[in-house]
């Protein structure tokens, strides 16, 4: 264990912290929205048949790791009940145009904790900080390899270390894993504005103030693969969007 971690240090060390401006590109201005124009699109997903089953994480072989939890440690990856399914991530996949979006100075936060990576799904926007943090008495690292943007694998020895990297490109998803614990898997969808979200235990998502118009709404699920639907926003009115996912056989 002690020779591994030594390595993936080196390792560390060596590729640097990535995310950075190589390949940036610039912003699009920002695009002025009278909030009169807007509406809401509340999307639900569901889950029509039987729940596929999850896997047991093995943390045997590290026992700092299983002495967190107690009982068994499932992935987390098919999380559905009563037909609605959670972890998904739903956004605007077409409609907004050349329209630009502020960029929120506001990190967008991932910890590992327990040896798992909370939360397991989550979104930014292109050039938004994200903070990955480690609540663990151990060393984890944080590997990625975005298609389009600069990847990054940092180290993050100790508890309380905490690294800040940006996206310079769209992406849905990108993988993020700890080298040190295989098992650690987390899913990070990039967007170059804000209309994106992770449904909860209810499958829903809530999208606000988005511009009038007609949209192509694309979701994602880790197991599930992806589904798409189309809605037309109106003025200070709610549209209401669904996608069913059916479990391969």
């Amino acid at each position: 264990m002690l020779i591994r971690a030594s390595l993936l240090l080196a390792c560390v060390a060596i590729a640097g912290c990535g995310g950075g401006d190589a390949g940036k590109r610039a912003a699009r201005p920002v695009t002025p929205i009278d909030p009169a124009t807007t509406g809401t699109i509340q999307v639900d997903v569901q889950l029509q048949g039987t729940v596929p089953a999850m896997k047991e994480l093995v943390m045997s072989s590290f026992p700092e790791c299983a002495a967190q939890h107690q009982g068994p440690v499932l992935a987390g990856d098919m999380l559905a009940k009563d037909g609605k399914v959670q972890n998904a991530f739903v956004y605007v996949k077409e409609g907004l145009g050349d329209r630009g979006f502020a960029v929120p100075a506001e990190p967008v936060i991932i910890d590992q904790k327990g040896c798992l990576y909370r939360p397991h799904v989550t979104g930014t926007q292109v050039g938004q900080p994200v903070e990955f943090r480690n609540s663990d008495a151990m060393l984890h690292n944080v590997h990625a390899s975005p298609k389009d943007s600069s990847g990054w694998n940092i180290a993050l020895p100790r508890q309380g270390a905490e690294r800040t990297i940006t996206v310079d490109h769209p992406e849905v998803m990108i993988s993020v894993r700890c080298d040190l614990h295989p098992w650690m898997q987390g899913w990070l969808g990039v967007l170059d504005h804000p209309y994106f979200g992770v449904s909860g235990a209810d499958g829903r998502v809530t999208l606000k103030a988005v511009p009038a118009g007609d949209y192509v709404i694309g979701v994602w699920h880790e197991r599930l693969g992806t589904r798409e639907a189309k809605v037309t926003v109106t003025p200070q009115g709610t549209s209401q969007a669904s996608v069913t996912f059916i479990p391969p056989a």
